[in-house]
């Protein structure tokens, strides 16, 4: 039996709602699950099934609430200076490992003379890491935000909205080579410059 157009916009609200619930960012996973109950608060509508309608209306609902929430919440941010060698860092280090590895290779990382933990809201969101020299150019090995963080926040505080932070720990330049795709978007969302060098792609910000 051909399914007639309704019916596909029913798989559609399916469909979007189950994209929503792979999303690592909470923001991305609330504004996905909006959009998949709203099509399917419609869809109810159109069908007259009401229960669906209010139901999945009312969790729309519930996702502008929590989206409300989190851009009306203003958040303390604060860099600290960590030590490589310590118990919590190589703590940080080894639960992320796999994540990790896709920007630098755990020795390359044990070679920085230069790390620092992101703090939001007083706790410890990121850490970023790298090669300071004297001329205040910071190479950035590793800016990894576990997944509970990963909404450009971190990233758009201290490199866009307030670069005082690393301007006080004598960094003036930011360089680092993107990894992917996703690095090369977030570095351009960050207002890196990308130049090609030696088949890498470098990415660099003046602070």
């Amino acid at each position: 039996m051909e399914l007639n157009w309704i019916e596909w916009y029913g798989y559609l609200a399916s469909l979007v709602v189950f994209i929503s619930l792979t999303m690592s960012s909470i923001i991305k996973l609330r504004i996905f699950n909006f959009l998949g109950c709203l099509i399917f608060a419609h869809y109810g509508m159109l069908t007259g099934l009401w229960p669906v309608a209010v139901a999945n209306g009312s969790i729309a609902l519930i996702n502008v609430y929590y989206l409300y929430q989190i851009y009306k919440t203003k958040e303390q941010f604060k860099l600290l200076d960590a030590e490589i060698d310590s118990a919590y860092y190589q703590h940080f280090i080894a639960i992320n490992q796999t994540e990790i590895n896709k920007q630098v290779s755990i020795k390359a990382l044990s070679e920085v003379n230069t790390s620092f933990y992101m703090l939001r809201d007083d706790n410890i969101a990121g850490i970023l890491a790298g090669f300071k020299e004297e001329d205040g150019t910071f190479t950035i090995f590793v800016d990894f935000v576990p997944t509970k963080y990963r909404d450009y926040k971190l990233g758009d505080y201290y490199f866009n909205q307030h670069p005082a932070f690393l301007k006080e720990k004598g960094i003036t330049r930011l360089k680092t080579y993107a990894t992917d795709k996703d690095h090369c978007f977030y570095l351009q969302k960050m207002g890196f410059t990308c130049e090609n060098r030696d088949d890498k792609q470098l990415y660099q910000k003046r602070l």
